[in-house]
């Protein structure tokens, strides 16, 4: 069949905003028990209620009546509420699901077919990231409680347990506090040993969160708690008990996130590599390794730029799967019908996140519940490749590039597309990696899509993340500049159709990269940041610190950097038209810093539109609010071509 002959991003495409808003299934923690993997998705056709689902190997969403079941009935919604992000939102032990309700933030348990029972009665605590404590009948877990006092504004964080039996269901008592953040409360197999993870403002978990360990006596209180790794410049992520009873954890002491072993005396390296093995902790629960009953251990690693699963073996033997998959997340140990394996969320080039079985071997991946359907042909979808390139400063940066994908359009010879530069947030996160229906939605109407991961995203090493440390809003957004540079040198983009677009910090650097350049033909800030000391003044204690570090400030000197930092400041600089768009319940990004750089644009006359939402906090959930969202940003950079 002929290709109809289209202007790059003017191409018809079969990929709807409703699509995206219908396919935006998003995953949120898995873990497994006794045979099934279980796991929480948010669904925007349900205005973003978190369900609890549970499936098994071997039944996918194909087989019917044996594919995954919706466990958490309505109106309830798993989400917690800790440190704004949330994460770690249930349990299962057994055939019994405990898990943080979204409204009230208490616990509750039930068994599947069962109505929610109510644990905790506990208005001015939150919790989250569970473990179970089978001597003492309790749950072990992160602790958010207000701070009542007219002083300080900052919640108190802490360790607790919460009782489950002998009359005494719901009564909360204190396992561990006095640092100001704590995560990853995990009980050795023989109950006799607590391990946690705790740290300090000004810092961030993945710049200095510590390991300890402590003795749980038989009364269930624990004693003086012992460091085991990280602080002093170091990182540690993910503690986890063998069946064995070593402590596993990754720290990124050697400048990569790598993983380790502790037997109670010693510390042994368990797979070096020039790779990282850990996650930015935004949200508890994120696992990237998993560990079995015969020692091996499967681990994602990300390696310049690219994903793979790795399995260690015996003296740290390590074997790199081939396996059709861009990105593995949240791997949990599961043994099926069919022997051992990990379920974990997975992506590839062709079908979006999915979770899967992967079975011991390596050689299988059993999907067991898609996020979306995917009936496209090969020839509308678009796949990224990575690419590099300088920096002003000499240095290589990173990202995905996904080129115009239609197999009905092609473009009058000599025409370059138009592209999108994509900013991720964080700013320590980095570029999601496979199938993603919102960039698909742009390539296949004729753009190209670059996802880039500045300096200061993690994947690349903690020196690579360190490279932003005092120079947020310099350095990544000269990285944003080259990168757009690049595009246009490189003769991957319409040198008047250069667009930047991005989210939260993500937005943030939208709106400096138009004040920096004029590169861009527009931008679209999404819950951005305009005035970087209301941000310290107003955020939550979970990133009280965090703007100190990027900026290289201190609580007693900060204000005159700051200031010179923010858009805000720049505004006569933007010259280009931008659209914001807002969730009005948003408390990481209030609705004033959107309010403020529209009404100073406006006041100049620059080109701008305003979307905000009731109901949406920071990031959209809501079905409506992604169509509406998407469909205006569409029409804005038409409008401005």
């Amino acid at each position: 069949m002929a290709k109809v002959s289209a202007q790059f991003g003017s191409w018809p495409s079969e990929i709807t905003a409703s699509m995206v808003a219908g396919q935006s299934i998003r995953f949120g923690s898995l873990l497994c028990s006794e045979g099934f993997v279980y796991w929480s998705e948010s669904r925007p056709d349900e205005g973003g209620r978190s369900v609890i689902m549970r499936g098994c190997a071997g039944a996918g969403d194909g087989n019917a009546g044996d594919g995954p079941q919706m466990l958490l009935p309505a109106p309830y919604s798993a989400r917690s509420g800790v440190h704004e992000y949330g994460g770690g939102e249930f349990l299962a032990v057994g055939d019994e699901i405990f898990f943080v309700n979204a409204d009230d933030q208490d616990i509750y348990r039930f068994a599947p077919g069962d109505e929610p029972e109510r644990v905790t009665s506990e208005p001015d605590l939150r919790f989250a990231d569970f473990c179970y404590d089978p001597l003492s009948e309790r749950l072990i877990a992160v602790g958010e409680r207000k701070n009542k006092s007219d002083n300080h504004h900052y919640p108190e964080n802490l360790l607790v347990s919460v009782a489950l039996g002998g009359g005494n269901t719901g009564v909360i008592t204190e396992v561990a506090l006095g640092r100001d953040f704590y995560a990853s409360p995990r009980l050795s197999p023989d109950g006799q040993t607590l391990a946690w993870l705790a740290w300090d403002l000004p810092d961030m978990p993945w710049e200095a969160a510590a390991l300890y360990v402590a003795s749980v006596y038989e009364d269930g209180s624990v004693g003086p708690s012992q460091l085991v790794a990280g602080g002093f410049g170091a990182s540690v992520f993910q503690p986890e008990w063998s069946f064995a009873g070593d402590l596993y954890y990754i720290s990124d002491a050697s400048g990569w996130g790598n993983l380790y072993k502790w037997d109670g005396q010693t510390t042994d390296a368990v797979a070096s590599m020039e790779a990282d093995c850990g996650r930015p902790q935004w949200v508890f629960g994120v696992r990237s390794y998993a560990l079995s009953e015969s020692g091996e251990i499967a681990i994602s690693a990300i390696q310049d730029g690219q994903s793979a699963l790795k399995i260690v073996g015996d003296e740290g033997h390590v074997q790199t799967l081939d396996l059709d998959l861009t990105s593995v997340e949240n791997i949990a140990p599961l043994r099926s019908l069919d022997g051992f394996g990990y379920a974990a969320i997975v992506t590839t080039d062709q079908n979006p996140a999915a979770i899967a079985f992967i079975d011991g071997g390596g050689a299988d991946v059993d999907i067991i519940r898609h996020s979306a359907d995917v009936s496209l042909d090969a020839g509308d979808i678009s796949c990224a490749r990575v690419i590099a390139f300088k920096g002003d400063e000499g240095d290589i940066v990173y990202g995905q590039y996904y080129p115009p994908a239609n197999k009905s359009c092609a473009a009058p010879g000599g025409a370059l597309p138009p592209a999108i530069l994509g900013i991720h947030g964080g700013p320590s996160g980095m570029a999601n990696r496979g199938f993603q229906w919102k960039v698909q939605y742009w390539t296949s109407r004729g753009f190209g899509f670059f996802d880039i991961d500045y300096s200061g995203s993690t994947g690349y090493g903690r020196a690579y993340r360190e490279r932003l440390d005092g120079q947020w809003g310099v350095r990544d957004i000269a990285d944003v500049i080259c990168g757009g540079q690049h595009l246009i040198d490189a003769g991957l983009c319409d040198p008047k159709r250069l667009l930047v677009s991005g989210g939260s910090s993500g937005g943030y650097g939208v709106l400096m990269a138009l004040a920096r350049s004029d590169i861009f033909a527009a931008g679209a800030c999404y819950y951005g940041i305009s005035d970087l000391n209301q941000l310290l003044k107003f955020t939550h204690k979970f990133e009280g610190g965090y703007t100190y570090r990027l900026t290289g400030t201190t609580p007693e000197a900060h204000e005159a950097v700051l200031k010179e930092r923010s858009p805000l400041t720049h505004i006569s600089e933007i010259k280009s038209p931008l659209i914001v768009f807002q969730g009005l319940d948003d408390r990481v990004v209030p609705p004033a810093q959107s309010e403020m750089i529209v009404d100073g644009l406006r006041a100049r006359g620059i080109a701008v539109e305003y979307h905000e939402f009731s109901g949406e906090g920071h990031g959209f959930r809501k079905a409506d609010t992604i169509v509406t969202a998407l469909e205006a940003e569409a029409a804005f950079y038409q409008k401005v071509f």
